[in-house]
């Protein structure tokens, strides 16, 4: 296709980005320290405005969920995107650029012809992305995923949030990667597998023989051990969220036993879809121990100002078909309850015989590259990442690409920053970094109107940072954080 001038190169100066539309194609200019680009305009993620990104690094950071790129090639760095940007040629002649709206080839691995079976235990986000990585990288042996859950792999992070509150239907959140990748799929749980010997055996009588393999199991729903704990639902695939929706088809009055992220999302989509619901958990204040008391205190006067009720500090006694006895002190008191969702955090799910090292922390234990014995890596919620397990998504996503191009020959290690969001009626609260205790919280903007950055200090570096309605500066923090900044750096990084 020709070139098309599309504007002055001094209505973009270095450091600053613009959208512009050629036809019905829109193309994202980037002018940075090394150069001009030409790239698509949303996130091939979630379709995020790339315009709202932050540049750093030689990168293109996507502001809703932190996907980042190498604005040189378009190639990805950090999921969840699962694949590259598109990239327009461009160029600049007598002070005017240039475009061609027909995207440049995608780059591609030669195919690696071998006669290797890489065994993928776990279908959820680190088993997506390391099949897509393993087959963009050339590999062309064969993948076989073992998972027993069929609607697998699934973007996770909604269940709780859009799926529930029915902004987004079940049908639209599934990952077509394995379709795309030519995996094999079995469905059936690994009941034992040995590293040693490089064979897995399975729920349906088979043995696997791989020559790699990645154990991706995720987490499992904590279960409560009291009297009719059986007729709490839980959130973990779409299946749950469909059985969810139809108990609550009728209901008024639900009860949610826990203060988890998953518990109060639920809270927020089930107040949405017009429930009365209350909170129940021990703590004094949901969040508190994550994110300090102030924006506790901040995010529960949220729920509150929009119909979530709470009784925390209680104990949960049992359940029956329509109320949930809690105890406070010494005293019995019965909530009514037409539907109950326990959302008490999850656990490794490691319910199979294996010679995996063990971490302290219940994980299994793997070094940066992921690896945990032999040909075997691990990722997600069972891994202990050289002492450190963090349950989330998007993390499990950074391990199975580290742990796929490791499989690749190449020298992957897991260097990210870990990043979380959560979803309160319309509020993303974004988190970077991980942090189990600080020194000082520093808060910029205002809490109460939930427009801030809060800093956690630890040793006068910054661990970790929780934000809202602050998108681009965020996402700039997503590379600065690599390099451990004071919030003297960090502050001026952003402003």
């Amino acid at each position: 296709m020709p070139e098309i001038r599309v504007m002055n190169t001094s209505e973009l100066p270095c450091g600053h980005k613009k959208t512009v539309k050629l036809g019905e194609t829109e193309i994202l200019l980037i002018h940075y320290e090394e150069g001009l680009v030409a790239v698509q305009s949303q996130c091939p993620h979630a379709g995020a405005p790339l315009k709202e990104g932050a540049i750093c690094n030689g990168r293109l950071v996507c502001p809703w969920h932190m996907g980042t790129f190498e604005l040189s090639t378009g190639a990805l760095v950090e999921p969840p995107p699962m694949e590259s940007l598109k990239m327009y040629p461009v160029r600049v002649e007598g002070g005017e650029i240039l475009v061609n709206p027909e995207p440049l080839p995608t780059a591609t691995s030669t195919p690696v012809q071998k006669e290797e079976l890489v065994l993928l235990v776990g279908t959820g986000a680190a088993g997506a992305i390391a099949a897509t990585t393993l087959r963009q990288g050339g590999f062309a042996g064969r993948i076989l995923a073992v998972d027993p859950v069929e609607e697998e792999p699934v973007d996770r992070t909604v269940l709780s949030k859009m799926a529930l509150s029915g902004e987004m239907p079940l049908d639209q959140i599934g990952l077509s990667t394995f379709s795309s990748t030519k995996v094999e799929r079995i469905h059936a749980a690994v009941l034992e597998l040995s590293a040693a010997q490089k064979e897995a055996h399975l729920s349906n009588g088979s043995v696997v023989k791989f020559d790699k393999a990645l154990v991706a199991t995720g987490g499992k729903p904590k279960q409560l051990e009291i009297p009719g704990a059986e007729l709490a639902y839980t959130i973990r695939h779409p299946r749950d969220v469909q059985r969810i929706l139809k108990a609550a088809e009728g209901k008024k009055e639900a009860v949610i036993v826990g203060t988890s992220f998953i518990g109060l999302e639920a809270a927020s989509a089930l107040v949405q879809k017009g429930l009365r619901v209350t909170v129940v958990g021990k703590e004094k204040l949901p969040f508190a121990k994550l994110f300090g008391e102030e924006v506790a205190h901040a995010l529960k006067a949220l729920h509150e100002s929009k119909g979530t009720r709470f009784r925390l500090e209680v104990e949960t006694s049992s359940f029956d078909s329509t109320w949930v006895t809690i105890r406070a002190g010494e005293k019995d008191e019965r909530l009514p309850a037409d539907l109950i969702i326990a959302g008490v955090g999850v656990l490794p799910d490691l319910e199979f015989k294996h010679d995996l090292p063990r971490a302290k922390d219940g994980g299994i234990a793997t070094d940066a590259s992921l690896r945990a014995k032999d040909e075997v890596w691990v990722a997600g919620d069972i891994a202990s990442v050289s002492g450190t397990r963090i349950e989330h998504w998007r993390l499990a996503q950074q391990h199975g690409r580290v742990a796929a191009l490791a499989m690749l020959g190449q020298d992957s290690r897991y260097e990210g920053v870990p990043f979380f969001w959560t979803f309160h009626y319309g509020k993303q609260l974004e988190y970077l970094g991980h942090t189990e205790d600080w020194d000082e919280v520093v808060i910029d903007g205002d809490l109460k109107e939930l427009n801030f950055m809060a800093f956690y200090i630890k040793q006068e570096r910054i661990a970790a940072v929780l934000s809202c309605e602050r998108e681009t500066q965020t996402a700039m923090l997503a590379e600065v954080m690599r390099s451990h900044p004071t919030l003297e750096q960090a502050r001026q990084a952003i402003a």
